[in-house]
C-alpha cells in the first residue's frame, strides 16, 4: 500500500484507502460563523486531535475531522497527508466560506505545549497572549511547524490567512484540554471583535 509520504493529494489517498475502513470524513457547517476547526489529522493518525477541535469548535464554529480508522497502527504512516497537500472535496468547500481557518494537529518531539503557525499574525498574537495566562507553554516562531506555505490548509480560507496548532504529545495524552481550548476560543473571539470594529 501506498505510504503518505508519497500522496500527492486526496486523489491518490482515496484510490488507495477506503472511506468508512480506513478513513472517515466529517463535517458540521456552522454558517453564523466565518470560521472553521479542522483536524485533518485526526482520529488515529495524530491522537486526539479531533476531541481537541471539537471542543475548541464548541457550538459556535465550523468543524471538519478526517480521521484514520485502520487498527494496524499505521494510520500515520498511510494516511497522514501534509498540510499542503491537503485538498479533500468536503473541507475545501467548507473553508471556502470561511474567513478564518485554524487547523489542530500534533507532533510527536519534545517541545513545548502548543506550536503556533499559520500566516494569520494578528490572530497567532491574540492566541499567544491568551496561552501566557494558562500556564501552557508556547512558541510562535523559530520552530519547525510555521505553516507559512499559502498550499497549507489553514490558509486557504478566504482571508488567505489562517492559524496552525502543533499539540506536543504530552498535552495531547493529558486530556486536559479546557485551557487550550479557552485560549484559542478567547484569541478568535478578541479578533472578531476587532474585525467588527474596523480594527
Amino acid at each position: 500500500m501506498l505510504c503518505s509520504n508519497d500522496l500527492g493529494g486526496y486523489d491518490d489517498l482515496a484510490r488507495h484507502y477506503r472511506e468508512g475502513v480506513d478513513y472517515a470524513v466529517h463535517v458540521l457547517p456552522r454558517e453564523r460563523s466565518g470560521i472553521a476547526v479542522l483536524a485533518p489529522h485526526g482520529g488515529r493518525i495524530e491522537g486526539r486531535t479531533s476531541e481537541i477541535a471539537r471542543l475548541i469548535a464548541g457550538d459556535d464554529h465550523s468543524l471538519y475531522l478526517f480521521e484514520g480508522l485502520r487498527t494496524t497502527g499505521d494510520n500515520f504512516d498511510r494516511l497522514h497527508l501534509a498540510s499542503r497537500r491537503f485538498d479533500e472535496p468536503r473541507a475545501l468547500d467548507l473553508i471556502s466560506s470561511c474567513d478564518i481557518v485554524v487547523t489542530v494537529h500534533g507532533y510527536a518531539a519534545s517541545g513545548p505545549d502548543v506550536l503556533l503557525g499559520g500566516l494569520n499574525e494578528t490572530l497567532k498574537r491574540e492566541v499567544a497572549n491568551a496561552l501566557a495566562q494558562t500556564g501552557l507553554s508556547y512558541l510562535t516562531e523559530g520552530h519547525r511547524f510555521p505553516g507559512t506555505d499559502p498550499r497549507n490548509i489553514c490558509n486557504r480560507g478566504r482571508s488567505g490567512e489562517g492559524l496552525q496548532l502543533e499539540l506536543s504529545e504530552g498535552l495531547r495524552r493529558s486530556r486536559d484540554w479546557s485551557a487550550l481550548a479557552g485560549a484559542v476560543r478567547s484569541g478568535l473571539a478578541n479578533l472578531e471583535r476587532a474585525l467588527r470594529n474596523g480594527g
